[in-house]
């Protein structure tokens, strides 16, 4: 764009007025926002009712349905983490914070699924980005990327990023990106905003007019290439992957959610207005809604003497379906999805459910046959902050609350749900699977300690173990040993940064190869424990509550727990934030067994930068809540009194934070404060448990 280094430059002065309206609304807001799921009245018709699925969520953007039944939940931060049967995993699908600019508007906004996800695993993401050498987070502009990665298992298979779109501009802080839809035909929908300024008239949106730019617009794109789909209305077969040939419509000023017309598969988009109104209209080929000449059913003064606006006004542009007034009010539409199932209401069927951000309600709308706008009728009030809409597999109505942090569901309680999986056949293994099930990935053990290796494998001929040893770059083989056993010495010598490689190799009668890999390490000289299981963060949640499910004195993770992400530290700092995103208020659980070969008494050496709270063995040992500067060094402020049994101690630390640093760290001690050296930490549940 010619005009880019001239808007760039006045950009500046505009961001200080623009942050300083954007802390007032925030501050306003807040009271509302931070109130706990549990706490917000819900209001539906008669015979509906609203279930929380989870509210262990930091600022959820989006979410998609697996054909298994997993539901892949976005954070604007840049995570997804995976829902299946009633668990949310602590272990995130992935984790792009260190790429996601999350910036006031940006940050991970748009996810899907390939139609053919049981087969090949793609996921499709959309986010402003942070690039390699770009500071993170920062107020400056940046480009956003849409990236199919490959699903396998319950995490992304590592190099699979794939980038299908990296020409979208984030100028300002407002308007990034929107949502990803399939279509019937295979075909992957993009919107994406104008990325100009909330806070004043600002030149950058009349990009929303000019086809041979992204901003303001809604795509329509190969999902194997990026380029654009031939019938397209601009479409160019030179030069398929410029912007015109992508442009499906256009003139939008935050087309944040649409939806795809069951049968005439056009978008369905609500376009997040201005000052004056918010905006539901249908998306057909070539439209031009007129954002910013053109704001719902009128001109917009600021605009009109633009030389890109001498021809576009409410007379000349495609009509709205439906425009709705501010009234003096906060508003921002979210576009829902169309009720195709049979779980609600006959007067229902067919109905397009939308909502607002902004004043919390969700709508339904009666279309006519040509799928127009006929009635509009309230549905739900005071629910929370809709960002995404959408019906599920079972008949029910799903939204996210963003600040309460909660996935939910409508359900019709006379209408039966169906199941959320859709795919009932297993797929077949094509490679041998193998894998270890003792130790865990990150236990400690003692120098002269036995550890007993253990795998599985299935499909497979022959198993084979490989012990090696590293020393910072040095690498020296231990022992190899053929079969699903194995057994090795833990070495002295070791430093705290070194560790001992196990890998399981698996092969089949087809010469196919799988394996498995974990790491485990000596008992560190300084004592400080540094792999936990971590149980993922909650937001708006202090010192004071307790969020495990049977009580946090009878919390007792295992391999295998979804709700446990097993984590190790660098250093002897557990620094959460590498982990966790928080809110302004946000509270984790860490959880180790300590295994000590006598009973002894002895100290617990702990520190943290906020509150602090403890269990040994189900018993509550230590509560503090003081906000403090945590030291990186090695002395410990929190040393209560412990009695270790012998064998296995289940201990459990809760922390919390107000902004600011995030870490703790935690160590046994001997009743004199010297290191107990004969205990060691590890993330396996103990024999006989």
């Amino acid at each position: 764009m010619k005009s880019e280094q001239k808007l760039l430059k006045a950009r500046y002065w505009r961001i200080v007025v623009a942050l300083v309206l954007t802390i007032t609304l925030c501050a306003s807001l807040q009271p509302i926002f931070s109130r706990a799921a549990s706490e917000i009245p819900l209001n539906v018709p008669q015979g509906f009712r609203v279930e929380t699925i989870t509210s262990n969520l930091e600022l959820p953007t989006t979410f998609a349905f697996a054909p298994d039944g997993r539901i892949f939940i976005a954070e604007k931060a840049g995570r997804v983490k995976i829902w299946k049967d009633g668990v949310l995993y602590a272990r995130p699908l992935i984790d792009l914070r260190d790429e996601v600019n999350s910036f006031v508007d940006r940050g991970l906004i748009g996810m899907a699924l390939d139609p053919n996800f049981a087969q090949n695993g793609w996921l499709y993401l959309m986010y402003a980005w942070d690039a390699p050498g770009e500071a993170r987070d920062a107020d400056e502009p940046r480009r956003s990327r849409l990236v199919r990665y490959t699903v396998e298992g319950d995490v992304v298979k590592p190099n699979s990023a794939y980038v299908l779109l990296d020409d979208h501009w984030n100028y300002t802080q407002n308007h990034s990106v929107g949502t990803l839809k399939f279509d019937k035909q295979g075909w992957l929908w993009v919107s994406l905003g104008e990325g100009a300024l909330s806070a004043m008239p600002d030149k950058l949106a009349l990009t929303a007019l000019d086809i041979n730019t992204l901003q303001g617009k809604v795509l329509r794109i190969d999902p194997r290439t990026g380029a654009g789909v031939p019938g397209n209305p601009f479409y160019d077969p030179r030069f398929p992957k410029r912007a015109r040939s992508r442009v499906w419509s256009y003139g939008y000023r935050n087309p944040f959610r649409f939806a795809l017309h069951p049968q005439t598969q056009l978008p369905y988009v609500g376009d997040v207005g201005w000052n004056t109104y918010e905006m539901l209209m249908i998306a057909t080929k070539g439209s031009n809604f007129g954002w910013p000449c053109v704001e719902g059913s009128m001109d917009r003064p600021e605009f009109q003497n633009a030389p890109e606006c001498r021809d576009v006004n409410v007379q000349t542009t495609t009509p709205k379906e439906l425009s709705y007034p501010h009234a003096g009010n906060n508003a921002s539409v979210t576009a829902g999805d169309f009720n195709i199932g049979d779980n609600f209401p006959a007067e229902m069927q067919g109905n397009f459910f939308w909502g607002d951000y902004s004043t919390q309600i969700i709508n339904r709308t009666v279309l006519d046959e040509k799928g127009r706008f006929k009635q509009t009728i309230p549905f739900g009030k005071r629910m929370g902050e809709p960002v995404d809409i959408q019906f599920g597999p079972d008949g029910a109505l799903w939204y996210l609350s963003i600040y309460s942090g909660g996935l939910r569901r409508i359900v019709y309680e006379d209408g039966p749900l169906a199941p959320l999986a859709t795919v009932t056949e297993a797929i077949t293994p094509t490679r041998p699977i193998a894998a270890i099930v003792a130790p865990f990935d990150g236990d400690t053990f003692l120098a002269g300690q036995t550890v007993q290796l253990r795998g599985e494998i299935s499909n497979a001929s022959q198993a084979e173990w490989r012990i090696t040893r590293y020393d910072g770059r040095r690498a020296t083989p231990i022992t190899t040993t053929v079969g699903l056993s194995a057994s090795f010495i833990m070495p002295g010598g070791l430093g705290n940064d070194g560790f001992i490689e196990a890998i399981l190799t698996a092969t089949d009668n087809k010469g196919r190869l799988a394996a498995a890999k974990i790491n485990v390490y000596p008992f560190p000289d300084d004592g400080y424990i540094r792999s936990w299981w971590l149980n993922g963060g909650y937001p708006y949640l202090t010192l004071d509550d307790d969020a495990l499910p049977g009580g946090e004195a009878n919390y007792i993770p295992r391999p295998g727990d979804r709700t446990a992400w097993a984590i190790r530290s660098p250093s002897h700092n557990v620094n959460l934030l590498r982990y966790i995103t928080p809110a302004r208020k946000t509270m984790a659980y860490a959880f180790v067994w300590i295994e000590s070969p006598a009973d002894r008494k002895g100290l617990l050496g702990m520190n943290s930068d906020d509150g602090l709270a403890a269990w040994l063995n189900g018993k509550e040992i230590w509560r503090n809540k003081v906000s403090r500067y945590m030291p990186d060094d090695l002395r410990d402020i929190d040393l209560p009194p412990i009695e270790l049994k012998k064998g296995y101690n289940a201990l459990l630390l809760k922390i919390d934070t107000n902004d600011g640093d995030w870490q703790f760290k935690a160590r046994v001690l001997n009743p004199d404060g010297s290191i107990m050296r004969d205990v060691a930490a590890k993330l396996v549940a103990p024999p006989g448990r």
